[in-house]
């Protein structure tokens, strides 16, 4: 048959058809009397598969394999699957750095080459690489040993695995919160005041913090009521003694003012970090739960929630 009834038959242009031949998709006959091409029922069915895998955005040259018998179909269906889930999780990316770009509505063009540099190459870490950005950035905005004790609070819940677009988009936003921080100096009262702290103690913190995220995440009830019992007795202990009601109540203020400095005011860090981080989401409800039930017996006893105690504390002081 010739080249416009394989074109009828297959739906394929004569431009395609030639193309495929020229490639070596198909290698029809060619009649010596008339030197057209004669193309066979075998033909049609390469076409019509050629031009299904063509739909779909196969390359001509796993196409090619597959025709020359050196990948099976489930091969070029799988190799092909690979590059387009890559190319599809590339322009997600693509999409979320975009927008988030568009959010916060910059003028600053000579910004925002490092800006969207950043944002890429951190989304392309590792989970060890993710973990060692966080620590060492917030080292940087927390300097010395209170950097340090910070960081160790939340270490146990720095691995994070990125594996959807809610997380792409948190991560993403946790890095420009970070970046827009500022930076504390070692004249701040809270990291002055733990510059002398020993290093032993330091390690302390991170194992204790280690610990608690342990037992909270493995449901130990007998340490749940420990903890609860200490917030009751820390509670009580302020309430009986002035100086250290005074002293909290400062620490309370000048950690307040410290993260109002640095411009976070609330807690989008913690925020972010439930939503990459699932153990931590859950971390922080049991903390809450437990933070629910002390509060209840604190106000048993002293006639307010744990929260209206604070608030009390740091109106006292002013």
């Amino acid at each position: 048959m010739n080249i416009k009834i394989v074109s009828d038959k297959t739906g394929l242009t004569k431009k395609a058809i030639k193309y495929y031949e020229s490639e070596g998709l198909i290698n029809p006959m060619k009649n010596n009397d008339n030197n057209y091409r004669e193309y066979t029922d075998n033909d049609i069915v390469k076409l019509n598969l050629i031009g299904a895998l063509r739909a779909i955005e196969i390359p001509i040259s796993e196409i090619k394999c597959l025709v020359e018998g050196n990948k099976s179909l489930q091969e070029v269906m799988n190799d092909t699957l690979k590059k387009v889930t890559e190319t599809i999780n590339n322009l997600e990316k693509t999409k979320l750095i975009i927008s988030n770009i568009i959010n916060k509505e910059t003028e600053d063009y000579y910004s925002i080459g490092e800006q969207v540099r950043t944002l890429r190459e951190t989304l392309e870490l590792s989970i060890a690489e993710k973990k060692e950005f966080i620590s060492n950035t917030l080292i940087r905005i927390f300097p010395g040993n209170f950097g340090k004790i910070f960081v160790s609070c939340y270490e146990p819940f720095l691995n994070i695995t990125i594996d959807n677009n809610e997380k792409k988009d948190a991560w993403l936003k946790l890095v420009e919160f970070l970046d827009d921080l500022d930076e504390l100096d070692h004249s701040n009262p809270l990291i002055k005041g733990m510059s002398n702290i020993d290093i032993n103690k330091i390690e302390g913190y991170k194992e204790k913090s280690k610990n608690n995220a342990i037992n909270f995440l493995n449901g130990d009830i007998n340490f749940k009521e420990k903890y609860k019992k200490t917030i009751i007795s820390f509670v009580k202990s302020i309430n009986e003694n002035e100086e250290l009601k005074k002293n909290v109540s400062e620490s309370i203020i000048k950690s307040k003012n410290m993260f109002n400095d640095i411009g976070a005011p609330d807690n989008a860090f913690d925020a972010y970090l439930e939503i990459l981080n699932e153990d931590y989401k859950r971390y922080r409800e049991i903390g809450k739960e437990i933070n629910k039930e002390a509060s209840e017996e604190i106000k048993n006893e002293f006639g307010v929630s744990l929260e209206d105690f604070f608030k009390n504390l740091m109106n006292s002081s002013k």
